[in-house]
């Protein structure tokens, strides 16, 4: 196909790179890192890759070149000639990583890398002294592939693998690139991030009987620092992966004393419960709607996006990250939201929004129809529509119906919920809303992200041993096979 020049102008910055016109618009700003949120993965369905742009292009469905000026779907079109894009400048994302102090001892720097869905975590340290130099955060590049590990998996089966390799190691390079002399680097992440950044093709993972060929948990050569002793941590299962290990071992799981619950919530939810004799995880594909994907106004947790949601009882305020006006709503927005209009019977447990004759005059004006789907608006062109209460629902029933198998009834003794995500919910909501079940007072410990912070102590060898120790006493319960998941999912869609 011919080539064209697209002119990016973000701020106050201006790309000129060419492009294919066999590609669509969002694979050419992917392939020159500038990467748009696609959680569908370019399907056309979650409308969240929309550019204004001005000249020819084509529709990827069919059809003749026409002149567009205005906002379309990146993921529609391909370029017909020379196009400018108009990109809004990239806010700051919001993304925790996390340090420790190594024992020291070593020689030269050390790279730990915390490989999220969503985001990537890395940190440098100085191996002698074990301190920490430096920490880098950015979005996961893989993004324009899809929200989730299943939307990757799919595209490697229909070909692109390569791709997202390709994607995986330039951003892991970038992250390593002229940091110094580093001599070791520690990798964790889910068992499909692990695979892609391995260079390995996850597809085995997604069908039956969902074996991985490896599951690491040692060194291996990795594409992107092929210079460097790279120790990939140890996997469960295909998906409880590396990353959850990693934050066990950093929250001391593998010595508790008495009935300890590990939660991370996020794409993929992952859960483990036990005590020093052994562990019993899970994982649940709760979808991506806590990251604030395939929502009507979702968004990741970065400036504008409301993160927090409070009512007195007659009015609703809502808190938006930087402090500026709303520009969409995060995953702990979400769940606020969710528990207020709970609270004020705006909702009703099984999701439905209340007929506006039964809501308070002063919040009959927040109903709104989008779409022809009725909607509440929080904010100034923000809201939520019932589709985004039956995608919370979803993902809270997954999350909730795992923790409810493994508890069996008991009580634990106590919780961590780890992870970005889960440091920021307010727990009292995510009772509310039946995504964690009542908890035993003081005894809960939100964490941050305790995977970035494992990874840093797997750059120690007496932490990999630890870890490989970890992995040997935790067995793997498969949800998918369970008909006590399939019952307890619908149970619990239920607020």
């Amino acid at each position: 196909m011919s080539g064209y020049l697209l002119t990016v102008r973000r701020g106050a910055e201006t790309f000129t790179l060419s492009a294919d016109g066999g590609k669509s618009i969002l694979e050419s700003l992917g392939s020159a890192h500038l990467s748009l949120d696609a959680p569908c993965g370019g399907r056309g369905v979650c409308g969240k890759c929309s550019v204004e742009l001005e000249g020819f292009l084509r529709p990827l469905d069919g059809g003749d070149a026409v002149f567009c000026s205005g906002k379309v779907l990146a993921c529609r079109y391909a370029p017909a000639g020379d196009v400018e894009i108009r990109l809004d400048e990239e806010p700051a994302a919001c993304i925790e990583g996390g340090s420790v102090h190594l024992k020291g001892g070593g020689e030269g720097l050390g790279l730990a890398i915390d490989l999220g869905t969503s985001t990537v975590a890395a940190a440098v340290y100085e191996l002698q002294s074990g301190e920490c130099i430096e920490q880098l955060h950015e979005l996961n590049a893989q993004r324009k592939f899809g929200a989730d590990v299943i939307s990757r998996i799919a595209r490697c089966r229909a070909g692109a693998a390569d791709e997202l390799f390709a994607c995986t190691a330039d951003q892991l390079r970038s992250l390593a690139e002229g940091r110094g002399d580093i001599r070791r680097v520690s990798l964790v992440g889910n068992t499909v991030m692990q695979y892609l950044a391995a260079g390995l093709d996850p597809s085995p993972l997604a069908v039956p009987p969902f074996k991985a060929g490896t599951m690491f948990g040692d060194d291996i050569y990795a594409p992107f620092r092929p210079d460097a002793e790279t120790y990939f941590a140890p996997c469960v299962s295909a998906y409880v992966g590396g990353d959850i290990l990693a934050g066990m071992l950093a929250c001391g799981m593998e010595g508790r004393e008495g009935l300890w619950l590990y939660v991370d919530i996020g794409t993929n939810g992952e859960i483990a419960i036990g005590d020093r004799r052994g562990y019993t995880a899970c994982a649940t594909a709760a979808g991506p709607a806590f990251e604030g994907a395939e929502l009507s106004c979702g968004m990741l947790a970065r400036d504008g996006a409301i993160d927090s949601v409070r009512t007195d009882g007659k009015e609703i305020f809502c808190h938006v990250i930087g402090e500026g006006k709303a520009r969409g709503i995060c995953g702990s927005g979400l769940i606020d939201a969710a528990a207020v209009l709970l609270k004020l019977g705006l909702v009703g447990r099984s999701g439905r929004f209340a007929k506006l004759e039964n809501v308070p005059e002063a919040l009959r004006e927040r109903f709104t129809v989008h779409d022809g789907v009725r909607a509440f608006t929080l904010a100034e062109g923000v809201y939520i529509s019932a589709h985004d209460v039956r995608k919370l629902q979803l993902a809270k029933a997954a999350i909730r119906c795992g923790i409810d198998i493994l508890l069996d009834g008991r009580l634990p003794d106590g919780v961590v919920i780890a992870g970005g995500f889960g440091r920021h919910i307010d727990l009292e909501s995510a009772v509310a809303i039946g995504l964690l079940p009542p908890l035993p007072a003081g005894c809960v410990y939100q964490v941050g992200n305790a995977a970035a912070m494992g990874a840093a102590l797997l750059l120690e060898d007496d932490a990999r041993r630890e870890l490989l120790a970890l992995r040997d006493i935790c067995s793997y319960v498969d949800l998918s096979a369970s008909e006590r998941f399939s019952e307890g999912f619908t149970a619990r869609l239920d607020f």
